[in-house]
């Protein structure tokens, strides 16, 4: 079940010295693909470990041993509904309204008065709401688009032409399906005229930047995270919050596909040669320049808000357990993994515990001793001149 123990069923399957006996596959996909073997291997040697758990996956699927019926019918979704859980295509932007377009900004109330949170003029910015935010929290969605607003953000939403971004089919190996979600979605944001695309979601996010180049580079489309834009729209004050009282100590979750595997991947073909070294060199990405400082400055803004770390943060964050198909797949290990980190939360003694993720959402947010709230929520709450939800 560790990194070591699947790369070397990799080896062995490769080798012809392991076969599929019964159990491997379920073996194969209780990984969350978290991300936290590759860090802590890449602090000995560089290598790979979660291409690696991709790969082998992707050869359980293409040897016709995967993935589980779960995932499977979750690519019969994508494919059917554009979304993960098999709902109505057209139902995905229901919570707008039937008198909202859904390209319009003003739903907040007020409009943009800035072309966007950097002074040049990059293009179109378009508000990638992502499934799960979509069918299952749209109170989120409608809060980003209040604080985009308030914060002068000329944006919009590609309504009807959204689907998945397919973070699904491309951590359990389905890369097929994977690939021609890259490719219809990013030909649907070319012909929007996209330049900057902002998630509130992390497996977006992360799926966006580190899954996205491995079908087709996207250089000429910027993706950023809601917690980057908010924090530069408080630096250049134009986001005014309020204090809401009473004052509280909140906790900071770090999601995986935001923090140490939210770095851009970069693609690499060449030789490896002894000791591990690369020719041509090799771009690495080391979980350290994932999305880690602004979500913290957005929290420590908000008035009455103390931020109290877990023992695990940051790069060395412990994950949710939604990851990698486990949630679908094996509920029960991602209760488990649910359960230990939120043991860890409360330790902090936090009266609260902060992310922003759908899926950290789904699984840590169940436990009425340690309330869980969305980033983006907490902010639009404390607008000085709105009341978010």
């Amino acid at each position: 079940y560790s990194g070591q123990g699947l790369l070397n069923i990799a080896q062995e399957l490769l080798e012809g010295t392991l076969s599929y006996e019964p159990g491997l596959v379920d073996l194969i996909y209780s990984c969350t693909t978290c991300g936290a073997c590759e860090l802590n291997c890449k602090s000995v040697r560089d290598m790979e470990v979660i291409d690696t758990i991709l790969a082998l996956r992707a050869h359980c699927v293409a040897g016709g041993q995967g993935p589980l019926p779960e995932h499977r019918s979750e690519a019969d979704n994508v494919a059917r509904a554009k979304n993960i859980y098999g709902l109505p295509h057209e139902e995905r932007f229901a919570w707008l309204g039937p008198d909202t377009t859904a390209g319009d900004p003003r739903v907040a109330g007020r409009e943009p008065v800035a072309r966007d949170v950097t002074e040049a003029d990059v293009g179109k910015t378009i508000y990638f709401v992502g499934c799960a935010t979509a069918y299952r929290y749209p109170e989120t969605a409608r809060n980003i688009m209040r604080i985009l607003a308030a914060g002068g953000v000329d944006f919009e939403l590609l309504g009807p032409s959204e689907a998945c971004c397919g973070a699904t089919l491309w951590r359990t190996g389905q890369n097929e399906a994977f690939a021609a979600s890259v490719r219809r979605n990013l030909e649907v944001l070319r012909r929007h005229g996209a330049k900057r695309v902002i998630t509130g979601c992390a497996e977006c996010y992360g799926t966006f930047r580190g899954g996205y180049p491995r079908v087709e580079q996207m250089d000429d489309i910027e993706i950023v995270h809601i917690s980057e834009v908010i924090d530069r729209l408080l630096d250049q004050k134009r986001l005014p919050l309020k204090h809401t009282g009473p004052d509280r100590t909140l906790t900071y979750h770090d999601p995986c596909l935001l923090a140490r595997l939210g770095e851009k991947y970069v693609p690499w073909q060449g030789e490896i040669k002894p000791y591990g070294l690369h020719e041509p060199p090799k771009e690495w990405r080391r979980g350290a320049n994932g999305v880690y400082d602004a979500p913290r400055r957005v929290l420590q803004s908000l008035p009455g808000v103390e931020l109290v770390e877990m023992v695990r943060n940051q790069e060395c964050g412990y994950c949710c357990g939604a990851g990698g198909g486990v949630a679908a797949a094996r509920p029960e290990l991602a209760a488990w993994i649910a359960d230990e980190r939120l043991r860890e939360a409360r330790s902090t003694g936090a009266d609260g515990l902060v992310s922003c993720c759908p899926f950290c959402r789904e699984s840590l947010g169940h436990d009425d001793s340690l309330p869980y709230h969305d980033l983006a929520d907490l902010v639009a709450a404390a607008l000085a001149d709105g009341e978010g939800n």
